[in-house]
């Protein structure tokens, strides 16, 4: 695992989650916060761009039969489902593909349900499409995140047309299991709702959890999206693909994908994804070091700021921590200015109170990330 505890330089290279903000807020800003991973992709993946930008020819290209049967095998060999070759779709990211299924699958003035607290983006696509946000907030139950079913039931109406939920979650880091998403696919079928699963982050999944996709409860009206991004850190390179059984969903996507246009793929994403499929022992190195970086983000968070309430995700490399005990105005706002650490913005995602880590990084960044916070902290509890 050696491998992850390289130091990468990542300024200077347009980086959104470096460069954005060292451009916002100074040099010595320590970046903890959007979704991609400090560490370089599998050399599996690098080899597989090297080779193709070295053919010289980025022409037109299609997903072939390898791209389709390395998404099948993956399914397989990862979660243990068997899908169809048939019922991959492909899109440009996972969130514009949720912007298209609420246009194909809703009307305006519709509602449209998601899980706060939330990734951010799951807000913005709903109302940026004129659709009415209904928020199902998940409560914590004993230290656990749960769903609220009683909650969601009251809250559907005839206007309620679709469900979108993150699994694992972000950021809470759920894994759902078996049981929790049955429950919530026999009130969508009550109630004839169409849920879009977002499982971008089902390869990051520590033991004893295990990740269990939608597909395993059920085909109909269940639409799954996910990608290579999050796992293999390749996000920049935009791809994502859908997984529809349902014939007449998976129709009226194709029918609206080619209404816009968008038939051909990127030829880098392409040969990424073949590539990172193959990558099984690199993702089980990963995890395990990621699985080291959590608990002792969790540790430390629960020695030395006892205040701050961190949920232990059991996917995911991203970490919730509940500031309200510090009584803070904006809790990120005082370890950007106090710690120089940036964290995602908590009421981004529904919860103002709350601040979101990203430990996918080398441990010695995560050690000088918390002792950052944990020196701000204990200046603040001083004044």
């Amino acid at each position: 695992m050696k491998e992850f505890d390289d130091i990468i330089e990542r300024r200077n290279t347009d980086s959104f989650k470096w460069d954005m903000i060292i451009k916002l807020y100074g040099e010595d800003v320590l970046p903890m916060w959007v979704a991609d991973m400090d560490f370089k992709s599998p050399q599996r993946v690098i080899d597989a761009l090297k080779n193709r930008v070295e053919h010289g020819v980025f022409g037109y290209t299609f997903r072939s039969d390898e791209y389709y049967n390395a998404i099948v095998e993956w399914y397989r060999k990862t979660y243990g489902l068997e899908i169809q070759r048939e019922w991959i779709v492909n899109g440009p990211g996972v969130v514009p593909m949720i912007a298209f299924l609420i246009n194909i699958f809703t009307l305006p003035g519709d509602k449209v349900i998601i899980q706060p607290p939330v990734y951010p983006p799951f807000f913005r696509v709903v109302m940026n499409n004129g659709r009415q946000l209904v928020e199902n907030r998940l409560i914590l139950k004993d230290g656990k995140w749960v769903m609220d079913y009683e909650s969601l039931e009251k809250s559907i109406d005839s206007r309620t047309k679709l469900i979108v939920i993150s699994n694992p979650h972000n950021p809470v880091g759920r894994v759902w299991t078996f049981e929790e998403l049955e429950k919530l696919y026999d009130i969508a079928k009550k109630y004839d709702l169409i849920i879009v699963s977002d499982e971008i982050h089902a390869d990051i999944v520590y033991e004893p959890n295990e990740f269990t996709s939608f597909l395993k409860v059920g085909t109909e009206n269940i639409i799954v999206l996910n990608s290579p991004g999050k796992t293999f850190n390749i996000a920049g390179l935009t791809n994502s693909y859908g997984i529809i059984p349902d014939k007449a969903l998976r129709q009226a996507y194709k029918n609206y994908i080619e209404s816009l246009e968008l038939l051909t793929g990127n030829v880098l994403s392409i040969e990424a994804l073949k590539a990172a499929y193959k990558c099984d022992e690199w993702v089980t190195s990963l995890k395990n070091y990621l699985k080291g970086n959590r608990d002792f983000a969790y540790k430390f968070i629960k020695e030395h700021m006892p205040l701050i309430n961190p949920t232990l995700p059991e996917g995911t490399y991203l970490m919730w921590l509940d500031c309200s005990k510090l009584e803070l105005e904006n809790p990120q706002k005082f370890f950007l200015e106090n710690a120089r650490v940036y964290l995602n913005n908590g009421a981004e995602f529904g919860d103002s109170q709350s601040v979101r880590l990203n430990f996918a990084c080398p441990k010695v960044l995560l050690e000088e990330g918390l002792t950052r916070m944990k020196n701000a902290y204990n200046k603040l509890l001083t004044v």
